[in-house]
């Protein structure tokens, strides 16, 4: 055989060897860019915690974080596709849906503890506290109009027999509520953590009540949402994001709980605050942080939530 032969061979077999290679390796997954719009909120730590040890970049995940002031806001986001998953707390998210958004939940979250929430009505500290009938003429900070911490502090109020007509409420973000207090332009303010504890390490305020210790049962934080159109046209990054958010919330410890139970919840709340149908509960099948684990039991929850349901 002639060296041109030799070479001839020695090329076909190189080109066949690259094409059976090209064949047979494994595709790369595409990473999928997510900007999660949240609040500041010790709520979203699982998402935090799935960042920082990879969760989400295994996963083909590149997630990054857009805070966002006041959390009423964070559908809008969702909506211009400034974000691709959003952080709302309940209420907002039912009221969103109940509006005609097109949302779905994707992942689980936190719920308040029955004792102990970290969320509370704190008065500046040069303000005296004597009860539930002492706010009336107050002027009190709500970190978000239509929030769930708005919707169940005016519920504790409607309790206690306060009409909140007699309270003025002003909208201030949370990371402000402490100069706010120490600028003396209000008498006290509804704090989440991580600013509860801020604000009375600093002396701006005190703790006066933690009203959600008079509200029965848990009450559901916040949840992951997207689109319905984001969803379908990123079904795998959608698991994805659940599972990341799933394997972070068993590391962290935190507990969540079935979305369409804490749900339920805060509907009559919102009804008896803001009048009006308790709007149809929404959830999402199949995610063990929903404690929905078999195919039949998610079966049996799609059959029942009809279109409400997205199962990823």
């Amino acid at each position: 055989m002639t060296d041109g032969s030799w070479r001839g061979l020695m090329a076909t077999g190189t080109a066949l060897t690259a094409l059976s290679m090209a064949l047979t390796a494994p595709a790369f997954a595409q990473t999928t860019k997510i900007a999660i719009g949240t609040t500041p909120l010790a709520d979203v730590m699982p998402a935090f915690v799935a960042k920082s040890k990879g969760f989400f970049e295994k996963r083909n995940l590149d997630v990054s974080f857009a805070i966002i002031p006041l959390n009423p806001t964070i559908p809008a986001a969702l909506m211009a596709k400034s974000i691709q998953v959003g952080a709302p707390n309940a209420a907002v998210f039912i009221q969103a849906a109940d509006g005609g958004l097109d949302l779905r939940l994707i992942a689980g979250s936190t719920v308040t503890p029955t004792l102990g929430a970290g969320i509370a009505y704190v008065t500046r500290a040069d303000v005296a506290y004597e009860g539930p009938k002492s706010l009336e003429g107050k002027k009190i900070i709500i970190p978000g109009m239509g929030s769930s911490v708005d919707v169940l502090f005016r519920k504790w109020l409607t309790d206690n027999g306060i009409d909140e007509k007699k309270v003025n409420f002003v909208e201030i973000a949370s990371a402000q509520t402490n100069d706010t207090l120490v600028g003396k332009t209000v008498d006290g303010a509804v704090v989440v953590e991580p600013f509860l504890t801020r604000v009375q390490q600093s002396g701006a305020g005190k703790l006066a009540v933690r009203f959600m210790d008079g509200l029965a049962d848990r009450k559901l934080g916040i949840a992951y949402v997207a689109t319905r159109e984001w969803i379908d046209a990123n079904r795998a990054a959608a698991r994805g994001f659940s599972d990341a958010i799933d394997e972070a919330t068993r590391v962290t410890g935190l507990h969540v709980q079935p979305v369409m139970t804490t749900l339920s919840n805060l509907f009559e709340a919102i009804q008896v605050v803001y009048g009006g149908k308790a709007p149809v509960p929404l959830t999402i099948s199949g995610r063990d942080a929903l404690a929905v684990s078999s195919k039949e039991a998610r079966e049996k929850e799609a059959a029942a939530a009809g279109d409400s349901v997205i199962d990823i």
